[in-house]
């Protein structure tokens, strides 16, 4: 779904104005399940298989956000919490933009027949994956306040505003 297409102008987003302004006013926290929940919908829309890589983007990083929080004073668990931040993102990251690219790349140089992965690119995966590591890093920085609840880094990544502008 798009800013400008009909669906999201005329249906989508007057439905969660009203749900979030005039069902939902008094109750802070339902309201941001509500918009976690309309923003995974939001990018279903246009990418249903990898709503589930965007859930385990949300918890990973929410998890390494607690690490990097705990441990901060002791250096190099803390270090190693980073190292692991950033190689399984860029690695997942790498894998969906990078993949079929580098396989060539071997083919093509080492005169192999390795089987080319076809890896469709999920919409907005980078965006979303720095958005996520931009969160760790800055708890680790002090720069940013640890967020206990998962609901609150979702938002961060989520929030379908944000999202597709990325």
């Amino acid at each position: 779904m798009l800013f400008p297409s009909e669906v999201f102008i005329f249906v989508f987003l007057p439905v969660v104005l009203v749900v979030y302004y005039a069902l939902l006013r008094k109750t802070k926290a339902l309201k941001n399940v509500f918009l976690l929940l309309a923003s995974l919908f939001f990018y279903a829309w246009g990418e249903p298989v990898y709503v589930y890589l965007m859930m385990a983007s949300i918890v990973f990083n929410w998890f390494m956000g607690l690490l990097a929080d705990r441990f901060r004073e002791k250096k190099w668990i803390s270090v190693l919490t980073l190292v692991v931040l950033v190689a399984v993102n860029i690695g997942v990251l790498g894998w969906y933009k990078y993949s079929e690219f580098t396989v060539l790349q071997i083919n093509r140089f080492l005169h192999t027949s390795i089987p080319v992965p076809v890896v469709p690119l999920p919409i907005g995966i980078s965006f979303f994956t720095f958005q996520a590591m931009s969160y760790v890093i800055d708890v680790y920085r002090k720069r940013g306040k640890v967020q206990k609840n998962p609901l609150n880094v979702g938002l961060y990544i989520a929030l379908f505003p944000q999202l597709i502008a990325g």
